[in-house]
């Protein structure tokens, strides 16, 4: 049976890259090239609907457990039910892309508590063994996080030790490892941090470092085909850097290095997987050229990380299946980065040259990627707003400004290395499927703009005066909820109808079969679906939908 599946999958690599017209039409019926299991990091959109649509823009249609099997805010994910859902639907996957932070601990707000024990993490983890054994041909990629400095912003109560604890960590490593001042200072900590929540902190670290360095092992045994390990938000010091060294450490000793990343990031991670997966089947690796808008980012370290930005850059790129090139001429994509200004330049300087260089190559028929990497959890306002001015956003072939520079840059390198590999394809799809894809792709890059600028920089700040004029707590909305939600969803709607008018009527190419290409027009804004996630405003969930004819 095992070698009967590898042949047909042989096949169905070979029917779908050398245009057999058969499997073609017969694939075009189906609205999709190949299908990926997803077990997300958590259930927001950031880990379910970002990856979903990215995948769609290139014909992949990416599958998520059921919404009662992956948890809500605070309540964790049941890695047991999720393994056997997983098995239940690995014959229908052509991949799988795993985050191990559900399976073991129930997502990424549960891994940073000691609630559930090793033993049982340990447990619910199997499943990614039993995948490869089961589906040896089958690509298994996996991620997990470097536990962050900081406890998770829950309640008012514990964003007191969301500060408290994030100096402790920054500063038990500076004292205790590297010999550095601050005795004083750290025992103070250890006084006002209560003893249970500083056991439990250091309890979840010791438990996910024990299974990050086990999943190298996996990737050694052959269990793993590609792992990433992002390091949740961070400094340049803390308890991670060495846990980090440990582990990049480990990756040495058994030379995995090229199936293992160690990478400052989270929430993008799923995005990057999705591009891979994308490239694997389609066997191609897009050739990016980099471009900082600013300084270099080998001169960078950005707030919540802990190494060059540059480095960042690359391993994303690498991870999600493209190449990095020295020469522009070479480049598949190019990636601009709005990076901080240098000495004896301005804001205004380097955006002006952001925007012309974006012109310039648009205008050269290029493919450009946008990273607005500059400012923590929103789009550069003045960046955005002259972008949608002088150039015509629909030729933009990706962009985000969402949440820490590494977020940005994964779903930007990610979406466009996915949705580049998809329109260049040479053996030509049906309209259907140029269709479908286009509209996904055209829908995730309205959202970006709408919701890194339109929510970030508009709604966010209103439903924060909002929530104080109603007396509620903009970390725990409660019985507000609802209230802030319908403003949100008001709020949101409106900017994104705004952002719409940069997108409305533009004829846009959706693919090529021999020498014949194909354009659609964007003729509406059907609807738009908009929702928080969590009650909380910190990200909100946006989904525009479009017409094309």
């Amino acid at each position: 049976m095992k070698r009967l599946r590898t042949l047909f999958s042989v096949v169905l690599a070979v029917l779908l890259l050398f245009s057999s017209v058969g499997m073609i039409e017969a694939k075009e019926k189906k609205n999709e090239l190949a299908t990926v299991l997803l077990v997300p990091l958590d259930d927001r959109p950031a880990n379910t609907y970002f990856p979903q649509q990215v995948g769609h823009s290139a014909g992949v249609d990416v599958i998520v457990p059921p919404k009662e099997m992956i948890g809500y805010f605070t309540e964790p994910g049941n890695g047991e039910e999720i393994s056997k859902w997983v098995l239940e639907n690995a014959d229908k996957a052509d991949g799988f892309v795993i985050s191990t932070s559900m399976l073991a601990y129930g997502g990424l707000v549960a891994s940073r508590t000691g609630v559930k024990s090793l033993d049982a993490s340990l447990k619910d983890i199997q499943v990614i063994k039993k995948l490869k054994e089961l589906y040896p041909e089958k690509p298994v990629y996996v991620f997990d996080t470097i536990q962050r400095l900081a406890v998770t912003a829950i309640s008012d109560e514990y964003l007191k030790y969301y500060s408290l604890i994030s100096e402790w960590a920054i500063l038990y490593d500076k004292v205790v490892h590297l010999g550095m001042a601050g005795k004083e200072r750290l025992a103070e900590l250890e006084s006002l941090i209560p003893a249970s929540v500083l056991e439990d902190y250091k309890k979840a670290r010791e438990r996910n470092h024990t299974v990050n360095k086990l999943m190298i092992d996996w990737v050694d045994q052959g269990y793993i085909d590609n792992l990433i390990l992002a390091q949740d938000d961070a400094a340049p010091y803390g308890l991670h850097r060495a846990e980090r060294e440990q582990l990049l450490a480990k990756v040495n000793e058994l030379q995995v290095q090229d199936q293992v990343s160690v990478f400052p990031g989270a929430d993008e991670v799923g995005v990057v997987f999705v591009s891979r997966f994308v490239n694997h089947f389609f066997h191609t690796s897009p050739k990016f050229f980099i471009e900082y808008g600013g300084i270099h980012g080998d001169d960078w370290i950005a707030p919540f990380e802990d190494t060059s930005f540059d480095y960042n850059v690359q391993k994303h790129i690498v991870s999600a299946g493209g190449t990095i090139v020295d020469r522009e001429d070479q480049a598949d994509i190019h990636l601009l980065l709005n990076t901080p200004s240098a000495n004896g330049s301005t804001r205004a300087k380097d955006i002006d040259g952001l925007v012309n260089r974006t012109k310039e190559l648009i205008a050269n028929g290029k493919q450009v990627a946008i990273g607005d990497v500059l400012i923590v959890n929103k789009a550069d306002e003045e960046l955005v707003t002259k972008l949608a001015e002088s150039v015509d956003l629909t030729r933009i072939l990706s962009y985000s400004g969402w949440n820490t520079a590494g977020n940005a840059l994964g779903i930007t390198v990610g979406h466009a290395a996915a949705r580049f590999a998809f329109i260049n394809q040479t053996s030509g799809f049906g309209v259907p499927l140029y269709e479908q894809t286009a509209k996904a792709h055209y829908e995730f890059l309205l959202h970006r703009f709408a919701k890194d600028q339109g929510y970030k920089n508009v709604v966010h700040p209103a439903a924060r005066t909002y929530i104080q004029q109603i007396g509620a707590s903009e970390w725990a909305l409660d019985d507000k909820y609802d209230l802030v939600n319908d403003f949100v969803k008001e709020k949101l709607t409106k900017e994104t109808e705004f952002w719409y008018q940069y997108f409305d009527g533009k004829k846009v190419y959706i693919g090529s079969r021999g020498k014949k290409d194909f354009y659609q027009t964007i003729s509406s804004l059907e609807s738009v679906d908009v929702k928080l996630p969590w009650p909380r405003i910190f990200e909100a969930e946006l989904e525009p939908h479009l017409m094309l004819e």
